[in-house]
């Protein structure tokens, strides 16, 4: 930005606060998240119970554990691997789950209540009283802490100390001040180097961070102990089992369970001598505000040589872990604090990577219990990272920016800080295995471009958020606007994590959908009479399946509708006048937004277009005169599909013209996109309800009356989808369009001005606004907001039944087929000793006991036919009927097991039993029904299917057979085991 006036040359280091406790609780959680995670394995270690042959039941190859193939093999089995899983390895009770992390908790608590005894044990320190016999020194900390601190901390003086120095430790409500005997000794004859020492251990204790900064300590060492060294020796121990069993060491998966910890501990570190090192240069800006003679002690220091070559390199990763900054950089911060608001690259990438750490690990806490997570504990496995680590980006933003506002320099866009927090997430979503599973690397890496994409449009946002505050509100306090945008910021984190964790992270395993099979899940999705117009359901079928994915995210409404009702309500509230409080001097012009009445006029226009466009569908399906018995299904999803269509057209229609704002392009988009889609949302929904009542716009129904949209639409969920998926694509569609106008710009910009001097400074002052601003527009304004969250609040309330749902109760045989269906079931390329231990798994957890019930009955049915044989004809008699009867029924029941158990590994077999299965389920209840009638005719035809199903079962037997190929195998010998019984 250019300065018409002088400009200060700091800013208060405080302003929006430090920013180093939120990091220090991204820390926590990190380290109490892979406390539970990490213990898991070595419970799981001495504990009996295996899902080993549950997974080669399913057909999984687990040697190669973790790939999207093996994935599908047990999800799309779910009916038979849910209650294997729950038989023959019984999930850890939560409990011993929640053991880890409450242990660590617990040794924490003692060693921080013992560290501060520690470091003042006799044989390191006494007391000062003891030493001090005038008194002078104490005399003279207690005048120093005099209205600095709240609480004059204990004293004590390490006598065999020979530097000049001291050391704050304990906790905030009993902190302790050790110093250095060099420093005693100094007192009289070189004050001025005591008062600047004691003054910065005083400045700890007044920003009141010995409590965190020891907590940390003593979690870290906690999880050392009881964590991280047995994770280390049980992986190690399994480790060295797996090569002498013949396994392969050097998998993706057992060298992430080693990378793992290192990547923990490394991540901690850092970021720990990160904060510390902040903790530092905050305590020395509060020591030289009191007055601290600290350039008399670091002109003492000497200056250090520069390096070069790999020296410099080495010295810069030694930085890295180096809990004090070094003297030149304490001195340059006292001129300028610059360091302490600059985004820097290396933080935002380790704060991405302890956010997919962190997801990673509290996923596992409730891996176990797989079958009874529903979608808001998917969501608070999202949710609580997502509160660390959105509430350290954006003060890290805010605070850039907020300065820069205030200096009038160049205010951050977020884009390469978001670049950086988007390339740490994807880097520990690759190391951690989330991403690639039992790959070295992803398949999909266009998923990893999303998760970048997020970041940069999260970091975007929050950085014009931050901007935007600061513009209106001059004068007054930031600290509400930026609460706002934490819990916004909150709900977007948390809403994305919960999608990638659930669903996002599958594309880049190489999930994707079969064409052909989700094209009849779409019409099983919208059941009733009625057609598509025109047939758009190959187009459908890519589309709707990641659409309803993303919709069923919890959050999703809260989250999209907050990405702009924030920029909305810090707009509506702001009003022009003098610079900051926290800006010490004359502040330079800064551009201000344009008109609110400006975006607000985009946003009536496109939500004037959505509605047109609504209308436009209206007349379009009405004149194609479909039978009134025909207006249900797929043709009433149609309908609601062209209604949405036209309302993101309007919504982006409205993101073009306010995104053509001289600044603020970004908000300004927001606001009119969303907007838009909220009028749009209402005019939609008002039409659906009176649908009739306009002759030449009546779609659904041929009579006038009130029939509330959400009803008519309530086919697959219709109208649920319609209404999530507008309000999400608001501010996607408004991020679009920004960014698409920015790089237009830019390209322009370097055709036009190649070879011109390049301007300095930043966009030009541009205020749209009058003097005095209208009063009905803050009102407007803070309405829509009200409106907007009020119905993403009733969206959420009434999904929560459904997301209340978990797996065992959702998952049956329709939506395990659909999934079949939808997703396909490969058969996995194995080694034959693979398909073997498969086959012979499969036979063991159930498969054995259903063949053998099959042919016994088939036996005792062939028995019976040919006692009742003569002549080649069979005398259905009454003997025979109640003879063949239960055996009917007992087959039956034994075929209906096909759609539930697991399928063969292998394709023959597995062809054979399929055969058995479909042919039993006909010819079972046409027998039953026909001994019942007295039906001779059907009664023979059923025999015949049955004659046939029981060729079937013994094809799928012998095959069995010869694959297991070993008739003293246990499987053979040992009583046969019932299949678990599904929860039907």
């Amino acid at each position: 930005m250019t300065g018409a006036g002088p400009r200060p040359a700091a800013l208060d280091e405080r302003v929006l606060g430090a920013g180093t406790s939120a990091r220090f609780g991204l820390l926590l959680v990190l380290i109490v998240a892979s406390s539970g995670s990490m213990l898991l394995p070595v419970l799981m270690y001495f504990r009996p119970g295996s899902s080993t042959g549950c997974l080669l039941a399913a057909g999984v190859d687990v040697d190669r554990l973790g790939t999207w193939g093996g994935t599908l093999r047990t999800t799309g089995q779910a009916l038979a691997y849910l209650p294997c899983i729950a038989l023959d390895d019984p999930p850890l009770p939560w409990w011993q789950i929640l053991l880890g992390p409450a242990a660590v908790l617990v040794l924490a608590a003692a060693v921080a209540s013992v560290l501060p005894r520690w470091k003042q044990r006799p044989g390191l320190c006494v007391e000062l009283a003891g030493v001090d016999r005038t008194g002078a020194v104490g005399t003279r900390v207690r005048e120093l802490a005099a209205d600095r601190v709240d609480r004059v901390p204990a004293l004590f003086v390490a006598p065999a100390a020979l530097t000049r120095g001291g050391a704050v430790f304990g906790s905030n409500r009993r902190p302790r001040l050790r110093l250095n005997g060099a420093l005693v000794a100094c007192r009289d004859t070189d004050p001025d180097t005591f008062d600047a020492v004691v003054l910065h251990e005083l400045a700890h204790v007044a920003n009141r961070d010995l409590t965190v900064t020891y907590a940390t300590v003593a979690l870290w060492r906690s999880f050392l102990v009881l964590v991280l060294c047995p994770y280390v020796l049980v992986t190690l121990w399994v480790s060295v089992r797996l090569v002498a069993a013949g396994a392969p060491l050097f998998t993706a998966m057992n060298s992430r369970q080693l990378v793992l910890p290192v990547l923990t501990v490394l991540v901690i570190s850092v970021v720990r001598a990160d904060v510390l090192r902040s903790r530092e240069l905050h305590a020395d800006l509060t020591a030289r505000r009191w007055g601290a003679p600290l350039e008399h002690v670091w002109a003492t220091m000497p200056v250090r040589e520069s390096l070069r070559g790999v020296r410099r390199w080495a010295d810069a990763a030694m930085e890295t872990v180096r809990i004090h900054p070094r003297w030149e950089v304490r001195r340059d911060a006292l001129a300028d604090p610059a360091p302490l608001f600059e985004v820097r690259a290396l933080l935002m990438f380790l704060i991405g990577m302890i956010a997919s750490l962190t997801n990673y690990h509290l996923m596992w806490h409730f891996v176990p219990h797989m079958a009874m997570m529903n979608g808001w504990l998917y969501q608070a496995v999202g949710a609580l990272p997502a509160a660390v680590v959105s509430t350290s980006t954006a003060l890290l933003l805010w605070r850039a920016v907020v300065r820069a506002t205030v200096l009038g320099l160049r205010c951050p866009t977020g884009v390469r800080g978001g670049l950086w927090l988007g390339a740490g997430m994807a880097a520990g979503s690759v190391l951690n295995g989330q991403s690639t599973g039992g790959l070295w690397l992803p398949v999909g890496w266009w998923a990893l471009g999303l998760v970048v994409a997020a970041a940069v449009g999260f970091t975007c946002w929050t950085a014009q958020c931050a901007r935007l505050a600061a513009t209106v509100r001059p004068g007054r306090s930031l600290r509400f606007p930026l609460a706002l945008g934490l819990v916004a910021g909150w709900l977007v984190l948390s809403a994305w994590l919960t999608w990638w964790d659930y669903y996002g992270a599958s594309f880049a395993h190489g999930s994707w959908f079969d064409r052909g099979g989700a094209q009849q899940a779409v019409v099983r999705w919208f059941p009733g009479t009625g057609t598509v117009r025109p047939d758009t359901t190959a187009l459908m079928a890519q589309v709707l399946p990641v659409l309803r994915d993303v919709v069923r995210v919890p959050l999703v409404p809260l989250a999209a509708v907050a990405a702009w009702a924030v920029p909305l309500a810090l707009w509506a509230a702001g009003r022009p006048g003098a610079a900051p409080d926290a800006a010490p001097g004359p502040r330079p012009p800064s551009p201000r937004p344009p008109s609110l009445r400006r975006a607000l006029g985009a946003a009536l226009g496109g939500g004037a277009l959505a509605v047109l466009g609504v209308g436009a569908v209206h007349l379009w399906l009405h004149h194609l005169h479909v039978g009134a018995d025909r207006r249900g299904g797929l043709y009433a999803f149609s309908y609601a599909i062209w209604c949405l269509a036209a309302i993101v057209l309007g919504a982006a229609a409205a993101a073009v013209v306010a995104a053509r704002a001289p600044t603020f392009r970004l908000p300004a988009a927001l606001v009119a996109s969303g907007t838009a889609t909220l009028l749009g949302l209402g005019c939609t929904v008002l039409l659906m309800s009176t649908d009739g009542c306009l002759g030449p716009l009546a779609v659904l129904n041929g009579g006038c009356g009130w029939r509330p949209a959400w009803r008519q639409l309530q086919g697959g969920l219709t109208f649920h989808l319609v209404i999530h998926t507008a309000l999400l694509l608001a501010p996607v569609t408004a991020l679009l369009v920004t960014a698409l106008a920015a790089l237009g710009r830019r390209v322009t910009r370097r055709v036009t001005r190649r070879g011109t001097p390049r301007r300095v400074g930043s966009d030009p002052v541009v205020d749209l606004r009058s003097g005095r601003r209208p009063g009905v527009l803050p009102t407007i304004g803070h309405g829509t907001c009200a409106v907007a969250l009020a119905t993403a609040t009733v969206l959420v309330v009434a999904d929560i039944h459904d997301q209340l749902l978990t797996p065992a109760e959702t998952v049956t045989p329709a939506t395990q087929a659909a999934f079949q269906q939808s997703m396909g079931l490969p058969t996995l390329a194995v080694t034959p000793d693979m398909r073997r231990r498969q086959v012979r798994a499969w036979y063991r957890v159930g498969g054995r006991y259903l063949l053998e019930h099959a042919m016994a009955d088939n036996t005792a049915l062939l028995k019976a036919l040919t006692e009742a044989q003569h002549d080649r004809r069979i005398d259905v008699t009454p003997a025979l009927l109640a003879t063949v009867r239960p055996l009917c029924a007992d087959l039956r029941n034994v075929a209906s097991w096909e759609p539930y158990y697991f399928q063969v590994p292998d394709p023959t077999a597995q062809a054979s039993w399929h055969r058995f299965g479909t042919t039993a389920l006909a010819a079972g209840p046409s027998c039953t029904e026909a001994v019942d009638r007295a039906d001779t005719d059907t009664f023979l035809t059923s025999m015949t299917d049955l004659l046939e199903a029981a060729r079937a079962v013994l094809d799928a037997s012998a095959r069995v057979k010869q694959i297991v190929d070993d008739p003293k195998d246990p499987v053979f010998t040992r009583p046969p085991l019932a299949p678990p019984q599904p929860r039907i």
